[in-house]
């Protein structure tokens, strides 16, 4: 349970002006601002935001509230989620329920494994971008018709021909084997033994992220015809990662999906 002083912490802390606007633009209209309403369909904005009693109300479908409020409709969540996510935008620390020993060390391996997704997802991206060895990957994209502004919207990326890089990169920016063991992005040589190699090897990488964007996991597609391994090989289950319960593109898609109250879910990323 959030206790309400850390509740207030955070709206106080929330300018529902530029949190508003951080998903969509505003246009100030006198002592207002004002847009679409992102909760119903309408052609002539009915949406206002008052930066003085930082509420929000639509005066079309009645949705209306202060600045949680906003977050809990706009991303379908619920209220204490809503202030996690504030709270972490803002910086502020909630101090929730007393932690186990054993639960503080999975939040505290959550936070990491979540740090190390987000630096190979810039690791692999820049070696798509930027490495001579990746110009077969840039190619295939190419004649897939994946142009370079979606590539970087997307964070796609390449992951080196090599059985050491990616371990490599993750030991000098300071992770530990046994974080990088649990991210699932190295496998064991063989059973039993305690060397392991990068699982993605010459692929072109796809970032799968939860609905908050984070990625949590990689799906690799092969770029050579002789390959060994399937077409696509995935990243394992992990603490972040379980595979029944994410869609890919979920966290762009999540918005219009609601929007639409319909889905169409595709095979594969591309």
């Amino acid at each position: 349970m959030i206790p309400q002083e850390d509740i207030e912490k955070v709206a106080a802390a929330s300018d529902i002006v530029e949190i508003v606007s951080g998903y969509f633009p505003l246009k100030r209209a006198g002592t207002v601002y004002k847009a679409l309403c992102p909760f119903h369909r309408e052609k002539t904005p009915s949406f206002n935001v008052n930066p003085h009693r930082q509420t929000f109300k639509c005066f079309g479908c009645g949705a209306g509230g202060g600045v949680i409020r906003f977050v809990e409709m706009y991303e379908n969540v619920a209220f204490p989620e809503a202030v996690r996510r504030l709270a972490a935008r803002a910086g502020i620390r909630i101090q929730e329920e007393p932690l186990t020993a054993e639960e503080d060390a999975r939040q505290k391996l959550r936070r990491r494994l979540l740090s190390l997704h987000a630096e190979a997802t810039e690791w692999f991206h820049r070696n798509l971008l930027r490495t001579r060895a990746a110009q077969h990957a840039r190619d295939y994209l190419k004649k897939r018709g994946i142009s370079a502004e979606t590539a970087k919207s997307w964070k796609l990326g390449y992951a080196p021909d090599s059985f050491s890089a990616f371990s490599t990169f993750a030991r000098e920016n300071g992770y530990h084997d046994a974080e990088i063991t649990a991210s699932g992005l190295v496998t064991w040589k063989e059973e039993g033994d305690s060397r392991y190699y990068d699982r993605f090897r010459d692929r072109l990488m796809f970032p799968i992220c939860n609905e908050q964007g984070e990625t949590i996991a990689f799906s690799g597609r092969v770029l050579q015809a002789d390959a060994f391994g399937g077409k696509y090989i995935n990243s394992p289950e992990t603490p972040l990662f379980t595979k029944g319960r994410v869609l890919f593109g979920i966290h762009k898609a999540k918005r219009p999906m609601i929007e639409a109250r319909a889905a169409i879910v595709c095979e594969g990323q591309l």
